[in-house]
């Protein structure tokens, strides 16, 4: 029986596109790729940005009493004796660094770091006020912008032991007011 030509040829045609495909594929696993038309263009030359600056310098912190007396000495060594009525104001004059085009920051006193005995420490929690620059500031924190050049910050922060405190309370009991912290915290960037 004589074999047909048209089945011989036709299987010599799928023979030759499989082994096409597989060249194909094997080109492609090789790394080999084809090529597409395609451009760019530079978006941004010749630019750059620079990270701002935050920072808080310390000056020379000094306490007076409710008559204006300087006891720093008294109260850096513990022999102050503080009453009903008198309050005990720190002051210092800080140095602020701050520099950036979307920077705000708030400067704050924070008297978690005070310790002692709990009636007095919570009379002067209590009681405590805070003025920068010589203007009385709402609750324990005020905004700050930045600007080009370094700024001068007048802090007093006062803790007083209330007048009105009557019988025994707070007597004889004493606090370390080391712990007063001023701080200087960035706010969050303004959204668009």
């Amino acid at each position: 029986m004589a074999r047909s030509t048209t089945s011989r040829s036709t299987g010599t045609t799928w023979k030759a596109v499989a082994a096409t495909a597989v060249g194909v594929v094997v080109l492609g696993a090789g790394g080999a790729t084809f090529a597409e038309w395609s451009d760019s263009e530079a978006a941004a030359t010749d630019t750059a940005i620079t990270a701002g600056v935050l920072d808080l310098a310390a000056g020379q912190g000094t306490w007076t009493n409710a008559a204006g007396a300087d006891v720093t000495t008294a109260v850096a060594d513990g022999s102050y004796l503080v009453v009903p009525g008198d309050a005990l104001t720190y002051r210092e004059t800080m140095t602020i660094d701050a520099q950036g085009d979307l920077l705000r920051a708030t400067v704050a006193h924070n008297l978690e770091g005070l310790t002692g005995d709990a009636e007095l420490l919570t009379q002067l929690r209590e009681n405590a006020t805070m003025s920068l620059n010589g203007q009385a500031v709402t609750g324990t924190s005020a905004a700050v912008v930045a600007e080009d050049e370094k700024q001068t910050l007048d802090v007093a922060v006062t803790v007083a032991f209330d007048a009105r405190t009557a019988g025994l309370v707070g007597q004889g009991q004493a606090v370390s007011l080391g712990g007063l912290d001023i701080t200087l915290t960035q706010d969050t960037v303004p959204a668009a």
